[in-house]
């Protein structure tokens, strides 16, 4: 069983008289950064000359360059994307970093992959949250937390644990719990999800709305409603967090619902879904999908443009400004 982590087992003295640094004021940076100073912690950040180092400045952070930020802290969050991370750690932090300093990934895509080799003389560990930026902040705001995934991947100083357990209890981490999860298996696991389910996910919206639509004319509005953006199935998916998948069916959903499931559940998705799920989950552990993603990035992410273009179409975006013209709900 892996071992987790609460309140109190994180004492905050271990951020006591030190500076954490935090490169990165996006979705996460930004929502950790706010909760670390709202515990007291001496926080620092960093950021490119872009949207979110104007949010920093609105949010009453000096932002620092890199290297300077790099050069004043004890403890440094690395919050960029994955792609970039090789090329600024490079540049600004490498030759930077001080013994003993801890270097801190918010994922273990950069450590599994070794897109970046660390230093030997340095702490180094995962702290990767198990929820977006928003939700980190707001849960913190109302006095709880969400869980998040540690790491230890390198001990220098014999206290990286405890270091890294201050971290978590200042950003609200430890009052949901922080589990223990090698870096290699949190980065596959991570990236299986995002190719394999949330794929499946968007793949099923898209082609049900053309088929509904634009095939068998069916109106936008309420087809996309039923699709999700009522939000129903968000709040259904919100509870078998709570309860499991299977049961939040079998408790909040009508025999017809659940009779439908049953007819479609091997048809929908037959056995040859499991050999693609096997291939993904290998392609993610042979580094086949890490070079893809090397080669999409510094080609200025094509792929990813034309599936937004496909996805998220005129039509779409017309029926969703319809729908919120026509409903209040999200106003409440």
């Amino acid at each position: 069983m892996e071992k987790i982590y609460y309140d109190n087992d994180a004492d905050l003295k271990y951020l006591d008289r030190k500076t954490v640094g935090i490169i990165g004021y996006g979705i996460q940076g930004r929502a950790q950064a706010l909760n670390m100073r709202d515990s007291k912690i001496n926080v620092l950040v960093a950021n490119r000359a872009d949207k979110y180092k104007e949010q920093a400045i609105e949010d009453g952070f000096k932002v620092y360059e890199i290297d300077d930020l790099v050069k004043m802290s004890d403890i440094i969050l690395f919050l960029i994307p994955d792609q970039a991370q090789a090329e600024i750690y490079e540049k600004f932090v490498k030759n930077n970093l001080r013994s003993e300093n801890m270097l801190v990934f918010a994922h273990g895509y950069a450590l599994t992959y070794q897109t970046i080799k660390v230093p030997s003389d340095i702490d180094v560990a995962m702290l990767a949250p198990r929820m977006p930026g928003r939700q980190i902040r707001d849960y913190f705001l109302k006095g709880g937390g969400v869980p998040a995934f540690i790491d230890i991947v390198q001990n220098k100083t014999g206290l990286a644990l405890e270091r890294l357990l201050s971290l978590s209890r200042a950003v609200g981490f430890t009052r949901a719990g922080v589990l223990q999860v090698n870096y290699k298996i949190e980065t596959e696991l991570d990236l299986f999800i995002e190719q394999f389910l949330v794929a499946s996910v968007v793949k099923g919206i898209h082609t049900s709305f053309n088929v509904l639509v634009n095939e068998l004319g069916y109106p936008a509005v309420p087809t996309l409603m039923e699709l999700y953006a009522s939000g129903e199935l968000a709040e259904v998916l919100k509870l078998a967090a709570n309860m499991g998948i299977g049961k939040v069916f079998q408790k909040n959903a009508s025999p017809t619902c659940q009779y439908g499931i049953a007819t479609s559940f091997d048809y929908i998705m037959g056995s040859e879904v499991a050999e693609k799920a096997k291939q993904i989950i290998k392609n993610i552990k042979n580094g086949t999908f890490a070079k893809e993603l090397d080669k999409e990035g510094k080609a200025g992410y094509p792929r990813v443009r034309k599936l937004w273009e496909i996805v998220d179409t005129q039509q779409i975006n017309e029926a969703h400004t319809l729908m919120d013209n026509l409903f209040k709900w999200r106003d409440v």
